[in-house]
C-alpha cells in the first residue's frame, strides 16, 4: 500500500492503484471469459472434447494476421497510424480474418469423404498451428527492423495495462454478447450432438448452426488478442473443467465456462503478478506461459484416453 514519507496511506496513490488494478482486472476477466466460451463453441462444432482455438492454431492464426497487418501499414508508410490503431479496430480486424482463415482450413483439411475425423482435425490443428509459428519468425527474423518489442511482448500472451477504456469496453461488449447469443444457441447444440441424419430428422438446420458456432468462436478469440494476446488452453481447461460438474449441456456449460475462463486468466496473471513481486529483477513473465504451462499437462491427459483407438479392431 502506498504511503506518504511519515507513513500515513496516500490514498491518492492508493486510489490510482486500485484503479490500474481494476482495469487490468476487467481485461483478464474478459479476456478468458471470451476464451472459455470460444473454446466450448469449437467443441460443440467439431464435437470434440479436445478442440480449443489454441491447440487448433486458431490463436497463432490471429497472431500472425495481427504481424501481417502491422508489415502491410509499415510498408504503406503508416505506422504512426497503425500504433494508434493497436488497441482497437487495426489489431482486431487483422486478428479476426486471420483467426477465421484459420479455422477455415483448419476444418477442410480435416475432412474425408465430408466427415471430420476428430483425432485428424487435432493433428491437422497442430500442423497449422506450427506453420502460423513458423512465418511468424520467418517474418521476424527477415523483416529488416524485426518485430516491435511491444507486439514481440503480446504475442507471448501479455494483458496490457495502459489498454485503452474504449478498446476494453468494445471488447467485453462484444465477448457479452457472443456469450449471449452462445447460450441462446445452447439447446440446439444439444441436438447436434447426435447423428446427423437424427438432427435433420428433429428440423435442426445442422449447416447453419455450424456456420454460425464457426464465426462466433472464431470472432471471440479474435477479439480476445485485441486485449491480451495469444494465451493458450483456456478455451480447452475451462470448458473442461466445467463439464465435469455440469455435464454435457450447453447452456450451463457455455455459462460455466465464460466463468471458468475469467477466473483462469485473472488467476495467471495474479500469478505473475506475485512472481513480479517477489523477483523483481526478471520482469513481468507473459500469462501465456502460465496457462500453457499448467493446460500442457492437463492436455496430454485428456488426450491418453484417445490414443490407440485406431487399433482396437
Amino acid at each position: 500500500i502506498p504511503t506518504q514519507p511519515d507513513g500515513r496511506i496516500d490514498w491518492s496513490l492508493f486510489q490510482a492503484f486500485l484503479a490500474a488494478r481494476r482495469d487490468r482486472l476487467i481485461a483478464g476477466a474478459t479476456v478468458g471469459a471470451g476464451l472459455g466460451v470460444s473454446g466450448a463453441l469449437l467443441q460443440a462444432l467439431l464435437r470434440n472434447p479436445l478442440a480449443s482455438p489454441y491447440i487448433l492454431g486458431v490463436s497463432s492464426g490471429a497472431a500472425l494476421g495481427v504481424v501481417l497487418g502491422w508489415i502491410g501499414f509499415s510498408a504503406a508508410g503508416l505506422s504512426a497510424g497503425w500504433v494508434e490503431l493497436i488497441p482497437t479496430a487495426g489489431r482486431g480486424t487483422a486478428a479476426l480474418l486471420g483467426a477465421l482463415l484459420t479455422m477455415l482450413l483448419v476444418y477442410l483439411f480435416s475432412q474425408r469423404r465430408g466427415r471430420v475425423d476428430p483425432l485428424g482435425l487435432l493433428l491437422v490443428g497442430v500442423i497449422i498451428n506450427s506453420i502460423n509459428g513458423a512465418a511468424i519468425m520467418f517474418i521476424s527474423s527477415m523483416y529488416p527492423q524485426g518485430l516491435r518489442s511491444d507486439l514481440f511482448q503480446w504475442m507471448m500472451g501479455y494483458i496490457e495495462s495502459g489498454a485503452p477504456a474504449g478498446a476494453t469496453v468494445t471488447v467485453a461488449a462484444v465477448v457479452l454478447i457472443g456469450w449471449a447469443t452462445a447460450i441462446w444457441l445452447g439447446p440446439a447444440m444439444d441436438v447436434a450432438t447426435l447423428a446427423d441424419s437424427e438432427a435433420h430428422a428433429l428440423g435442426l438446420p445442422l449447416g447453419r448452426l455450424r456456420l454460425a458456432l464457426f464465426a462466433l468462436a472464431g470472432t471471440l478469440t479474435a477479439v480476445t488478442l485485441v486485449l491480451a494476446g495469444p494465451i493458450g488452453f483456456v478455451g480447452l481447461i475451462g470448458p473442461h473443467l466445467v463439464r465435469l460438474m455440469t455435464g454435457p449441456r450447453h447452456r450451463p456449460l457455455i455459462a460455466g465456462a465464460a466463468l471458468a475462463g475469467a477466473i483462469l486468466v485473472v488467476g495467471a496473471d495474479a500469478a505473475v503478478k506475485a512472481i513480479d513481486a517477489y523477483l523483481r529483477d526478471i520482469g513481468l513473465l507473459p500469462i501465456g506461459a502460465v496457462t500453457v504451462l499448467i493446460g500442457g499437462p492437463m492436455f496430454i491427459l485428456m488426450l491418453r484416453p484417445h490414443l490407440g483407438r485406431g487399433y482396437d479392431a
